[in-house]
């Protein structure tokens, strides 16, 4: 055993001497778990576990990176351990073994988008589209198939909690998951949930999980708590023979329901593995005990969970989070305009500085506000850039490059083409498909007289594209980038009013190709894992050097932190969310997200909530978020009713012992005035 007392404190140094059997380490926010698994990777190594049969599982390949890049720093031989995403892992293990499933092992990923092309595709061959009932859309359609699986759930039960509108389409849906799975099989296609079914497929057969698992004798996993049924699943079978597995993870920040992620596994895997070690770090790293307070109090109102309590290392308590009123969101942002500009002013740059939301539009006039400003500012948790149509446009013409057959691929760019409409596209990818060789779908497929005069120009090119890619022995990723940059340029210059601003992406993409070694690899990573976070940069309209402001739903902040972290639009219907207020599951998940942006924050918590709110014109009251009023969580808050400047100073309710129902205009003038808050009592009318 390396001594590490000096490194890790007593628990961390817990879970990482446990080496042989299941452990469970639950992992409190900010507690240090990527330093916990980073020394658990060496010591096995320094007892000399071969690294190659140490598997490290992560939710993306940064995070797998990082901790082995850590773990090499102290021992090179770290670096030979494998590790990456469930997906990645997958991808890597079917390639090897597909002929077991009856699968070739020149099969194409289909990302997001073509999944949703590729069932609509089915479903307009099944006719579904032709009937007069509104059936559901082709993204809605892929979601639906995509959650049974994940889920590990029949259709009816999807859409009678997703979905109960589209209920009467069941046995129409079920015909169309056959027809898709068909379709997938007869053109080579898996798509990103077939990675883990035909995983789990492949290591449920005895004599191939001794395979494959065989190679394994350490499994560790992270994030454990955003697992879903498959990967659970997988991660079991993975470990069923020898019982060497870790999983690490916090259910406290299990916030992924919507994409499947399974509460569950977390909760009952030491009931699938006997003589499970349970252990809890508590320590955390992050943030001032004033913070880790509330978080606390918010961990004791959930229901099921892994008791813990967090407890900061800092020896300063920090300031006492604050809950603010206002009377609209407009208050709103601008009070938190003039305190992000103070911060500045104090030394707290606006890159350490944060907005956190529920949903993305609670954020509209804090953008308004930051622009009129001049404050630069990113939102995190929009369309991400992988996702845009002139990205998925140029990696269309990367995989006919890569795949000659590929039929989705072939749909977007001739329909891309001056003059090709879907109905042309199809006719001729029916030929396509009929062909040999490049060569022959050239010649004869994309025959000229197939087509209107004015496409001629965009077919010559198009040709001209595909045999300069493929006139080389191995397709070097970087040089078809820039082929294909080439032929598409002048087309993206016609399809976008703001090419201008987009060109940065396809630029950001060219260096990313650049960095792979082989095509098949870049459209694999593409459609398993993009490589970077979508982040939407918007640019101060004068002066500002400073690094921008981030402005993140939860979900995007998870893993992140902050010096100072302002939560907006706390209250009922936006935290929680109103789809989740009739399911208690969906409560509890969303008291998770409140736990997890409290935790994001350092030194410095704002919580806000706006008195009133428009709805269809209308101007309704809120009412404040459930997770707020609990009184454990308000006794730790510094509350202040901001009132409109011409009435006066904020009133400080320091000495409140609950919330006044500020919905209620009459009861908060009482309450004011009985408090000795206000010398005399106006008019409801003129209360903001």
């Amino acid at each position: 055993m390396l001594d590490l007392k000096d490194k890790l404190n007593p628990s961390q140094l817990l879970a990482v001497s446990a080496t042989d059997g299941p452990v469970l380490v639950i992992a409190g926010a900010g507690s240090g778990k990527t330093r916990a698994i980073e020394y658990r990777v060496l010591n096995l190594i320094t007892k000399g576990v071969r690294p190659e049969s140490i598997l490290l599982l992560t939710f993306t390949r940064k995070a797998a990176h990082e901790m082995v890049s850590r773990a090499s720093n102290h021992d090179p031989r770290c670096k030979h351990i494998d590790g990456g995403t469930f997906h990645s892992f997958a991808f890597k293990t079917l390639k090897r073994y597909s002929k077991a499933l009856g699968l070739s092992n020149q099969f194409s990923i289909l990302d997001e988008g073509d999944s949703s092309e590729a069932v609509h595709r089915c479903a307009v061959k099944l006719g579904l589209f032709e009937k007069e009932l509104k059936f559901p859309k082709k993204d809605t359609l892929r979601a639906i198939l995509s959650m049974s699986l994940n889920k590990g759930k029949p259709i009816a039960e999807i859409l009678e909690k997703e979905y109960p509108h589209f209920l009467e389409f069941t046995s129409m849906i079920e015909k169309l998951r056959k027809e898709y799975a068909s379709y997938k099989l007869e053109k080579g296609y898996i798509d990103y949930d077939d990675l883990l079914v035909y995983l789990k497929l492949l290591l449920e057969i005895d004599e191939m999980r001794k395979i494959v698992a065989g190679r394994y004798k350490y499994v560790m996993v992270d994030e454990y708590q955003d697992t879903n049924a498959l990967q659970g699943d997988i991660a079991y079978l993975l470990a069923s023979e020898h019982k060497n597995i870790m999983v690490v993870g916090d259910d406290a920040q299990s916030i992924y329901g919507f994409r499947g992620a399974s509460h569950k596994n977390i909760m009952e895997f030491p009931k699938k593995f006997e003589e499970c070690k349970i252990i809890k770090l508590e320590e955390n790293y992050r943030s001032a005990q004033n913070i880790l307070d509330v978080a606390n109090s918010v961990l004791e109102n959930m229901e099921n969970k892994y008791s813990k309590c967090l407890i900061s290392t800092r020896e300063e308590t920090g300031d006492k989070p604050k809950l603010n009123f206002f009377k609209n969101h407009y208050d709103e942002a601008e009070w938190i305009v003039d305190t992000i500009r103070k911060l500045q002013s104090e030394g707290v740059g606006l890159e350490d500085q944060a907005v956190l939301f529920r949903s993305a539009y609670v954020s509209i006039s804090l953008q308004a506000e930051l622009s009129k400003n001049g404050i630069p500012y990113q939102v995190f948790g929009g369309l991400k850039f992988y996702e845009t149509a002139h990205v998925k446009d140029i990696l269309a013409h990367l995989k006919i490059a890569m795949n000659i057959k590929d039929e989705i691929a072939w749909h977007r760019v001739l329909t891309m083409i001056d003059g090709v409409g879907p109905k042309t596209a199809d006719k001729c990818i029916l030929e396509i498909m009929s062909r040999t060789s490049l060569e022959d779908i050239l010649r004869k497929a994309l025959d000229e007289r197939k087509f209107p005069k004015r496409s001629m120009t965009g077919l010559v090119r198009l040709k001209k594209f595909l045999r300069a890619a493929q006139g080389r022995d191995e397709l070097d990723p970087g040089r078809v980038y820039e082929l294909a940059l080439d032929y598409y340029v002048p087309l993206f210059k016609l399809r976008f009013d703001d090419w201008n601003v987009r060109l940065n992406d396809l630029e950001a993409l060219r260096q990313i190709a650049a960095r792979y070694d082989g095509l098949e690899e870049l459209l694999a990573d593409f459609a398993i894992e993009p490589p970077e976070r979508g982040v939407l940069k918007v640019e101060p309209k004068a002066g500002g050097e400073d690094a921008p402001i981030t402005l993140s739903t939860i979900h995007s902040a998870k893993g992140l932190e902050w010096d100072t972290v302002f939560m907006i639009g706390l209250v009922e219907g936006v935290l929680p969310s109103s789809f989740s207020l009739d399911d208690d599951d969906e409560i509890e998940e969303e008291s998770r997200l409140f736990y997890v942006g409290i935790t994001r924050a350092k030194n410095r918590l704002f919580m806000s909530l706006s008195h009133e709110a428009m709805r269809g014109g209308i101007t309704q009251f809120n009412k404040v978020s459930r997770f707020v009023e609990m009184p454990n969580v308000l006794a730790l808050l510094d509350q202040k009713f901001a009132l409109e400047r011409d009435i006066g100073d904020d009133i400080d309710l320091d000495d409140a012992d609950g919330i006044v129902p500020f919905y209620d205009k009459e009861s908060l003038l009482d309450e004011l005035v009985g408090r000795g808050k206000i010398a005399r009592r106006w008019d409801p009318g003129d209360l903001p």
